[in-house]
């Protein structure tokens, strides 16, 4: 009984986990927004135990940020955060990268590559609008990181991070920004495609040093100070 009591729990955790991080990727959770954890007891009908191990399940993931008198809010970043955040994503993007396009020189991955590749053609024939389907652009590194068959790099990339990024700053980014995201994924999925690690792990080098700019020349307004107040 006790054992079964314990997988309820992490069963309910899990549960509010999906919840929160779908959220956030459909739009429902921005930065800055506080999470009320009796609104999430009543609607996902879980206990609160549960509740807070989510939310220091996702402090600890960098999602969430947890302070004595707000609670837990969507994590919002200072812009040097900000730029932390991408320098680091820049080696783990690039290797990413230049694993994928290995794969597909060497042809490691048999049908399931082949699948992968189909899915990546989209991003190289430009297909999407990336800042108004986020979704999309996880996919796009979902299908960078199934490719590199590399069991450790899903846990590593930082993907919710660069998606809250995203969120935290879409409104300070015009429309040439916004395509060049388009832009700099097809050169990616080009150059990965084709079988060039070296072309792929520099195109993914760019992009992020193109974005890491980007963060530099925003106004102070789009890194507001929430987390810690």
């Amino acid at each position: 009984m006790a054992g079964e009591g314990i997988d309820a729990v992490f069963s309910s955790t899990d549960r509010v986990l999906n919840h929160i991080t779908a959220g956030v990727l459909a739009g429902r959770y921005v930065p800055g927004q506080r999470l009320v954890e009796a609104d999430l007891t009543q609607s996902l009908r879980v206990s609160r135990g549960p509740v807070r191990e989510a939310f220091r399940r996702l402090d600890a993931l960098g999602v969430l940020s947890r302070t004595m008198h707000r609670g837990a809010c969507v994590r919002t970043l200072s812009r040097s955060e900000a730029v932390d955040l991408m320098i680091a994503a820049e080696g783990l993007d690039s290797l990413t990268a230049r694993l994928a396009a290995l794969a597909v020189k060497t042809r490691k991955g048999g049908r399931n590559l082949s699948v992968l590749e189909r899915a990546l053609q989209r991003y190289r024939d430009r297909e999407y609008e990336l800042a108004s389907t986020p979704q999309q652009r996880q996919r796009f590194y979902d299908v960078l990181i199934a490719m590199t068959g590399n069991s450790q790099l899903p846990s590593l990339f930082p993907t919710m991070r660069i998606h809250l990024l995203r969120l935290q700053t879409q409104s300070y980014r015009d429309v040439s920004a916004r395509q060049s995201d388009v832009d700099d994924f097809a050169t990616v999925a080009r150059a990965v495609l084709a079988g060039n690690p070296s072309a792929a792990a520099r195109a993914a080098s760019a992009h992020h040093r193109r974005v890491q700019r980007t963060l530099l020349d925003m106004p102070d307004e789009a890194f507001p100070r929430i987390n810690g107040e």
